[in-house]
């Protein structure tokens, strides 16, 4: 079954989705898309961002680190690169100073 899954993209792509539309909607459902919010969270009255993202982070960690002590997956760690970090860093910030929202709020957003 893992090795079906393994080698058929389509059915990655399928579950992706089903897993990516629920994660959207509680996304949307907890305010993550609307500027109050984030300026919120950026003036330090707000919390919301930060719950929501600290759920999604340990939730995300559980199901990887779960996944992997089944052999259900295998993990290819890349090295990072400082260079690389910086100049993602910087366009990060430029475009959540000029628009007000972060990529993944921002296409929520949309």
């Amino acid at each position: 079954m893992l090795n079906k899954i393994r080698s058929n993209k389509k059915l990655q792509m399928v579950i992706a989705l089903l897993l990516g539309i629920p994660f959207g909607i509680f996304f949307q459902r907890g305010g993550l898309a609307d500027f109050d919010v984030i300026t919120g969270q950026l003036l330090l009255v707000d919390f919301t961002v930060v719950k929501i993202m600290f759920t999604a982070i340990v939730v995300g960690m559980l199901l990887v680190y779960g996944s992997r002590a089944l052999g259900w997956v295998r993990l290819h760690p890349k090295p990072g690169s400082i260079g690389s970090s910086l100049v993602g860093g910087l366009i990060f910030g430029v475009a959540f100073a000029l628009l007000g929202l972060c990529p993944g709020t921002a296409a929520g957003a949309i």
